[in-house]
């Protein structure tokens, strides 16, 4: 299985600037229309695995060159949202991601260490395929707002806005935690982050300029380990269901 490859920048901004931002970029995009009524506004709501001994947070906090993350995506708690079972994998700032998408029941099984009913789909496979290498089960959630819009040629630059970043220990059966805990390393900020495939058109390197961003590294699963860490809630995440996953 071959994940299409894309390129990944990200930018700290305050709000205001955000808003300044997105009145720009309108001339050349569009919503992506994803949230209710067809808005560029929806939640992500990102449950993330790793091993018992967190090897893929300390790839991350490392800044290894080649590294990748592996989470389950759902827009919405209800029972009948679906799952998106994603394997995030990036060399640089080259990112490549694989997704499958699931039903509730089924991306529970899954993230208790069962098999997928279906067994013909190559992402669902390349997920499990990381998450038994790594023997990784559930350890946090991460959820935000996003703004997203798209553009270019065929569509293949996309910019969102993510902003009132927070996360909480993992929960049986993919429902919603009681409590969401801030990240205090972004907290006021809104992330920005720029994707695109081959190069961007020459309006995207203008608005850059104009804006005077400046590229900063951000990993919302690294700042919500440390988080957890802190609240000395990090310990306590066990595997989901008692399965044999990080035994």
């Amino acid at each position: 299985m071959r994940a299409a490859t894309r390129f990944e920048i990200k930018y700290r901004i305050t709000p205001e600037k955000a808003e300044q931002i997105r009145a720009w970029i309108g001339r050349y995009m569009e919503p992506d229309a994803h949230g209710e009524g067809g808005s560029a506004k929806y939640p992500v709501h990102s449950l993330y695995l790793d091993s018992a001994d967190w090897r893929i947070y300390r790839e991350t906090r490392n800044g290894n060159f080649s590294r990748f993350k592996l989470r389950a995506r759902t827009y919405a708690f209800a029972p009948n949202a679906p799952v998106f079972l994603e394997v995030k994998a990036r060399d640089g700032e080259a990112m490549r991601k694989s997704r499958g998408e699931v039903d509730r029941i089924d991306a529970v099984r899954i993230l208790e260490g069962g098999m997928p009913r279906n067994r013909g789909d190559s992402a669902i496979e390349n997920f499990r395929t990381h998450m038994d290498r790594y023997r990784a089960y559930p350890r946090t959630w991460v959820t935000y707002q996003r703004f997203a819009y798209v553009g270019g040629e065929r569509g293949l630059v996309r910019i969102t806005f993510d902003s009132d970043i927070a996360c909480a220990p993992p929960t049986v059966g993919l429902t919603q935690p009681d409590r969401w805990y801030p990240l205090d390393e972004v907290k006021g900020v809104v992330v920005l982050e720029l994707k695109y495939n081959g190069s961007y058109p020459a309006w995207v390197a203008d608005t850059v300029r104009r804006f005077d961003l400046e590229r900063r590294s951000m990993s919302k699963y690294r700042y919500a380990v440390e988080v957890m860490e802190g609240l000395d809630v990090r310990r306590s995440m066990e595997p989901m269901g008692g399965s044999r996953m990080g035994s």
